[in-house]
């Protein structure tokens, strides 16, 4: 299951989820302006400052970019 950390008016996190809509992946959405999931992103990623954060099955994928080139190999 592919979660992603959000936050609000972020660009790249829209284009993200977008991504994986149109790749038909189900995700989680977690949104950092929240205090307990801003927490939680930095015990499982500790020192990241930006977001989007993705993560499949608990493995970190990174941010958009990443994800682009996850999906693309």
């Amino acid at each position: 299951m592919f979660e992603v950390y959000t936050g609000p008016n972020c660009i790249w996190c829209v284009r993200a989820k977008e991504l994986l809509t149109q790749n038909g992946i189900e995700y989680k959405e977690l949104d950092i302006s929240q205090q307990s999931i801003r927490e939680e992103l930095q015990t499982i990623a500790p020192g990241v400052r930006t977001v989007p954060q993705i993560f499949n099955d608990g493995q970190r994928i990174g941010g958009y970019q990443e994800l682009v080139k996850y999906l693309n190999p």
